[in-house]
Formats: structure tokens, sequence, C-alpha cells
């Protein structure tokens, strides 16, 4: 039981919540998106190597932003033929629904014993495609409200992400720079919580990514700090943030337990398997199809058996969830959304989450033999 522990604590939410349903009112986007994934994003970007990451930015550009306009894509197509809803609102789904959650991914990865580099991949992979399922869920809703060309999204896609990037360098190297110049093991944990959150928030305020200016921010810290040493001890801000992680993620996946209403799933269960199918294939293609492509070209970065991991951890959860809270009250069909939405968050935590360890367990030992 021990070893599927996310699911667990998702399903202790649930039960809280039919029995004290006011519980559902204290979950907000607010809580998930500010308090709760800047430090447990921050936690699993600072323990990537940037060398790790370079040697698998091949098939981490094949999986990240493909990946999530793929899935957005198939979600789209699957919910407006099957359910015929409108293009621009089903669209507003599929980029709620698009990116592989950091939460759920890393809660999962940690109690199973993966090789290192296949962890890096799917970590960085899902926090790359948290960020980036965020800025698409934030252009979708403006095309759906206002109005955007595809070429304005495209244009402003590609510009708020490079700009992410540069913040959170940017922040990365000022407080590694402060890091060197602290002197006390409070003053180092503060910096770390200031890059943290303070990334996050500014990148946020200037209608960036958060998420990504924060992983780009706490990658950038933890290789400086490997790498130059300088008397700073990384192990002291190892253990804070692990041990931060821990409380992060068990309070998330309450959270997300307490915000679904699982009475209000049934009305909505045709379109929440039609939009988990969608996601299961869409995930197959970007997973399969890339990898396959790059063997055929000479580059056999990832073994066979790792592409049936990485398509089993394509879980939504806590990213998913917030942007269906946000969703603003005048849009149309926001409940039947919202529901949607929250179905596909349950099954995939629920029902993969709670198989990660057997599917990932047979893929490891294949490769063993």
């Amino acid at each position: 039981m021990h070893r599927i522990w996310p699911s667990a604590v998702v399903l202790v939410g649930l039960a809280a919540t039919l029995a004290f349903p006011v519980l559902r009112l204290g979950v907000t986007p607010d809580l998930v998106l500010g308090v709760l994934v800047p430090g447990l994003v921050f936690e699993a970007a600072f323990a990537l190597e940037l060398r790790d990451l370079r040697s698998l930015v091949g098939p981490l550009a094949a999986l990240a932003v493909p990946g999530v306009l793929i899935s957005a894509g198939a979600v789209t197509l699957v919910l407006t033929i099957g359910t015929g809803m409108p293009p621009e609102l089903a669209f507003v789904l599929g980029a709620i629904t698009a990116a592989t959650d950091p939460v759920a991914v890393v809660a999962t990865m940690k109690r199973l014993a993966v090789p290192r580099r296949l962890r890096t991949l799917i970590e960085g992979e899902s926090l790359l495609n948290d960020g980036t399922g965020l800025v698409l869920f934030v252009l979708a809703l403006e095309a759906a409200s206002k109005g955007l060309s595809v070429a304005d999204g495209v244009v402003r896609f590609v510009a708020i992400l490079t700009a992410s990037v540069a913040l959170g360098a940017a922040a990365g190297w000022v407080a590694g720079r402060a890091m060197n110049a602290a002197s006390g093991r409070l003053a180092r944990l503060a910096i770390s919580v200031i890059l943290a959150y303070g990334a996050y928030q500014a990148a946020d305020l200037l209608g960036l990514s958060g998420i990504v200016a924060t992983v780009v921010g706490a990658v950038i810290l933890g290789s400086r700090m490997r790498r130059l040493g300088g008397g700073v001890n990384t192990a002291e801000l190892d253990a804070f943030w692990t041990r931060a992680a821990v409380v992060l993620t068990v309070v998330t996946l309450l959270a997300i337990g307490f915000a679904i209403d699982v009475t209000a799933l049934p009305a909505a269960a045709g379109a929440i398997a039609a939009g988990t199918a969608a996601v299961l294939v869409a995930r197959a293609v970007m997973v399969y199809l890339p990898l396959a492509l790059r063997r055929a070209a000479g580059h056999a970065e990832i073994p066979p058996g790792w592409a049936h991991v990485l398509f089993w951890s394509g879980l939504r959860g806590a990213i998913a969830l917030a942007a269906a809270l946000s969703l603003p009250q005048a849009l149309p069909q926001r409940t039947q959304i919202q529901q949607i939405a929250f179905g596909i968050v349950l099954v995939t935590l629920v029902v993969q989450g709670g198989l990660a360890p057997f599917v990932i367990g047979r893929a490891l030992r294949g490769e063993r033999r």
C-alpha cells in the first residue's frame, strides 16, 4: 500500500469532502498555484543536474512543447466531435489537461527505484510541460473569450516562454551569488525560499510563466552550487526541501481530493471517458513516435522499456485542478468543463497512479534482462 500512497491520499481527500463538503471551499487557484506548486517544482528542479538535462535535450525537446500541443489538440478534436462542445471551449479543456503534473509524477517516481537518467527525463519533461501547459491555457481562455488568431497565439506563446526562461536564469544567477555571500544556514534557506516563490510571483506579475521561471532558476542555482561549492553545504538545502516537498505533496494531493465533487461526475461520465481516452492516445503518440523517429535517425538515448514508463507517467493533477478552478464565471459551459477536467484528473491520478508501481516495475525488469 505504501507504494501507491499518492492515490491513497487523493482518495482520503475525496472521502473527507463527502463527509465535510465545506472543505471544498478552501481549495482555490491561488492556494494551489501560489503556495503549493512553487515549492514543489523548486524542490524537483533543484535536484536536477544541468549536465544531465543537456544530455537529454533531444528527448526533452521532443516531449515537452509538442506534447502539450498534441494533447490539447486531441482532447479538442474528440470532445468537439463526440459531445458537440464548441471547438474554442474544447480547446480550453484540452489546454487544462495538456500538461503532465510534476506533483503526481515526482511523488510516484520517488517511491520507485528508477534509474537516475529516467527520473531526470520524467521530471524534466513534466516540469517543462507544466509551465507550457499553463501558458497555453491562458491563451486558450483568451481565444475563447476575446478572440485570438493562431499567428498571434504562436508569437505570444514563444515570447512568454522565452521571457520566462530569461527571468528564471537571471533569478537563479542572482540567487547563486547571494548564496555564496551568505554566512549562515538560515540565510541560505531564506534565499532558496525567496527564489522559489519570488521568481514565480515576479513572472506571474509580468504575465509570464511562473513555473518555467522557478524551474529554470532552481536548476541553475542547484547546478551552480554543486559545481562551485564555495563552502555552501547543498546537503542542508536538499534536506530542507525534501522535507518541505513531502508536506507540500500531501497537502496538494489532499486538496485535489477536497476540490473534486464526485457526486457531480456521473453526469459527465461519457465526456470524461472520451477526454481520458484522448489524453492517453495523445500521450502514446507524443512518447512513442518521437522516440521511434530518433532511434531511426541513430539517436538511441532512451531504451525501449523507458518509453513505457514515460507513457504511464502522464498523470494530471494540481495544475489541471487550479486551471479548472480559475475559469471565469462568465465562460459558457464552465461547470461542464470543470467536471470533465476533474474527472480526467481523478482517473489518471487514481488509476494510473495506483498501477504505476506494477507497470513501471515490469518495464524496468524487461530492460534488465
